[in-house]
């Protein structure tokens, strides 16, 4: 089984288009034989759409799809709506991207109260890195060990510079329920270090698809110096082992 963690539906900012349809997406997905995929709004236009284009989506293809939430600390009643999606529609966690946000990872003000959030309806927060000021692996790390009890994957796993995958890599090693993802990642010798340094079971696959071909992030875990049973795991089981385990209260 193939799990992509990182599925995008909505309009793009950056990629100056929309992801298409949820057929669109399932269509792109038959091509590169991925059985499901993690769905989540994008970030980046001028008002996002929270939570309706990934239910929507998840509706017509309940067995392709597990729905995200987008969380943005700027909206009073995020915490309200991140309840609603979860108790109502079965969502099993939410995406915040902190750059685009102009929100740190570690805020206690705005970001731990959402924390404490998924935390009571026991589902995992996926966090955008990068090298920017406000999402950097090591806030990320800083947030995940004032909530061991909430899953946390750290998207792109510090993004494109070495020295962030291996600060990804150092703060998964501090906190044994952080989970890196790989759409991104430099080279496929950083996907190889973080399994040996953390082991294969908390390294995930993922894409940014439409935005991206999802054979570019998944020839980044075929070339990687791992065993076949390793990219088993990061293709899809350690996915579906974490999405299985959340939302059980």
């Amino acid at each position: 089984m193939i799990i992509d963690f990182h599925c995008h539906i909505g309009q793009s900012k950056i990629f100056s288009k929309g992801s298409g349809t949820a057929k669109d997406l399932v269509k792109l997905m038959d091509k590169r034989k991925i059985d499901k995929a993690v769905l989540i709004p994008t970030a980046s236009p001028r008002k996002p759409r929270y939570y309706e284009e990934a239910l929507e989506a998840y509706r017509e293809f309940p067995d392709r799809f597990y729905p995200f939430f987008l969380a943005n600390p700027r909206e009073e009643n995020v915490c309200e709506m991140l309840e609603m999606v979860v108790e109502k529609y079965g969502f099993k966690g939410l995406k915040m991207h902190p750059s685009f946000l102009g929100v740190a990872a570690d805020d206690r003000e705005w970001v731990y109260p959402i924390a404490e959030k998924a935390k009571e309806l026991k589902i995992c927060m996926m966090i955008h890195s990068d090298p920017s000021l406000y999402a950097t692996p090591w806030q990320i790390g800083l947030l995940a060990m004032d909530f061991p009890e909430v899953p946390i994957v750290m998207a792109h796993m510090g993004f494109v510079d070495v020295i962030y995958n291996d600060a990804a890599i150092n703060m998964a090693k501090r906190t044994p329920h952080l989970y890196l993802e790989t759409c991104g990642v430099s080279a496929e010798g950083k996907v190889a270090l973080a399994v040996r340094e953390i082991g294969a079971h908390r390294v995930l696959y993922g894409s940014d698809m439409p935005f991206h071909d999802p054979a570019f992030d998944m020839a980044r875990i075929e070339y990687a110096d791992i065993s076949a049973e390793d990219k088993k795991l990061i293709m899809g089981e350690n996915a579906k082992r974490l999405l299985d385990s959340l939302g059980k209260k």
